[in-house]
């Protein structure tokens, strides 16, 4: 009985000592509340530690995180105002600046009490609504200020045709949307109501505009369709494409610097440019024929998108244009020989060689004027050790002289290059070079058409 009367008697002085302590606690402790900061003008947090210092952050922190779940909680209702493929473009800078919005609010929490029971310290940390809801809006509206002088800029810098001055402007002003978005969750956390802004400056609003502005851009040919020309010559008119933007009273105004790149058909670089003030850009073009058969040939010009988002890059709907030119046939006959340093003849380089000279029109026979002779040779090769074993790296060279048989002269003179790679045979390297061998069309054109002047 002695023993149990201890235990009894411990057991109860440990619950009177707890019931003690309890009672020393704040009751803003407790219940997160307080007469003289009522929720509806304040937010209260409450910190408790053994450190007081602990117990400060732990106060602040917890009015930040209470704040912080606001925020996110309208910006995901921000959110669903964007496009499918908008949303990715300024979800990271939100989420950044939600963070620091944040932060800057830890600044503004005072620690309204402060008690220590029992080697405990307990804070009552509070962010007064009002206080601080007067910087924020003092900040919103310089945001906005700046976000409208942005938009007007860009507006008429794209009624200039300067569109990628334009575009820097409403990308600025874009780029002011994150933190006025997080400030604006924060203001609505704050007041319990929406900042007043008008559509076409907010984020969604600004992207339609960058939209509807990129819709209304389009490439158009001027001069130099379905001219004549001679295979291997430059074509007597050059190829002029305009490049405009179609302002909402139907105007057609000249897009400034606009990157435009011309390429034969089969792929082949003629040209980078960029448009003038006026939105024209021009290309003096060497006829090459781009068909089987030698007659006609098409070069397109189209649009440099590389300096544009990638979320507008589809809504120009006229980006690419194609220019057809056809040809002034010549009765030119060759004869091809090309030989190794040994002597040899490469006959799979010289039907080759016999293709693109059908191609332009002329033909191949052994008592032509003109005589095709060339020589092939490895300038560079080397073996690879690999997990895959040895390799052979090879690099070849073609080497052509365009040659008069009446006279034996050298008329013109021509060169392509090829790359072989291969495993365990350079020979088999060697024949891939071969294979591979870069012949620029343009090139190898008016090489041929050397023999007709």
């Amino acid at each position: 009985m002695h023993k149990n009367s201890n235990i009894f008697i411990l057991g109860m002085f440990f619950l009177l000592n707890f019931t003690s302590v309890f009672a020393q606690v704040p009751e803003w402790a407790k219940t997160n509340q307080h007469k003289k900061y009522p929720s509806s003008n304040f937010f209260l947090g409450v910190g408790i530690a053994d450190n007081k210092t602990e117990a400060i952050e732990l106060a602040r922190a917890d009015v930040a995180k209470q704040i912080r779940v606001k925020i996110e909680s309208e910006l995901e209702t921000i959110e669903s105002e964007f496009r499918e493929g908008d949303k990715g473009y300024i979800t990271s800078e939100v989420k950044s600046q939600t963070k620091s919005v944040v932060s800057e609010t830890i600044a503004g929490i005072e620690i309204a009490k402060v008690k220590k029971v029992k080697g405990k310290y307990y804070i009552l940390a509070v962010l007064n609504k009002s206080k601080y809801l007067s910087g924020i809006e003092v900040e919103m509206g310089e945001i906005l200020t700046e976000t409208e002088q942005l938009v007007g800029s860009a507006r008429k810098l794209s009624s200039e045709g300067k569109i990628f001055a334009s575009v820097e402007n409403y990308i600025d002003a874009q780029n002011c949307i994150p933190e006025f978005y997080t400030k604006g969750a924060l203001y609505t956390a704050l007041s319990g109501k929406k900042y007043p802004v008008i559509e076409q400056f907010t984020g969604p609003g600004i992207l339609a505009e960058m939209r509807d502005l990129f819709s209304h851009i389009e490439l158009t040919a001027v001069s130099g369709e379905n001219q004549k020309g001679k295979s291997g010559t430059v074509l007597s008119m050059p190829l002029v494409v305009k490049v405009f933007y179609e302002s909402e009273t139907r105007e057609k105004i000249g897009v400034d610097r606009f990157p435009v790149l011309a390429k034969y058909d089969n792929g082949e670089l003629i040209a980078k440019k960029e448009t003038n003030s006026d939105g024209f850009a021009e290309f003096r073009v060497v006829a090459v024929p781009t068909d089987d058969i030698g007659k006609n040939g098409a070069v397109i010009i189209s649009l440099n998108m590389a300096r544009l988002p990638d979320i507008f890059k589809d809504l120009i709907s006229k980006s690419e244009i194609f220019i057809h030119y056809f040809f002034e046939i010549e009765p030119l006959d060759f004869f091809i020989h090309i030989v190794d340093k040994s002597g040899s003849r490469y006959k799979n380089i010289e039907d080759k060689f016999a293709g693109l000279v059908s191609e332009n029109g002329y033909s191949v026979s052994d008592d032509a004027p003109f005589v095709i002779e060339g020589n092939v040779a490895v300038f560079n090769e080397k073996e690879i050790d690999s997990p895959m074993g040895k390799q052979f790296y090879v690099e070849s060279v073609v080497k052509l002289s365009l040659i008069d048989r009446s006279d034996g002269k050298t008329i013109a003179s021509f060169k392509a290059k090829g790359k072989g790679l291969n495993e365990g045979s350079r020979q088999a390297a060697v024949e891939k070079s071969h294979k591979n061998l870069k012949i620029s069309k343009k090139k190898f054109a008016a090489f041929l058409q050397s023999a007709a002047n």
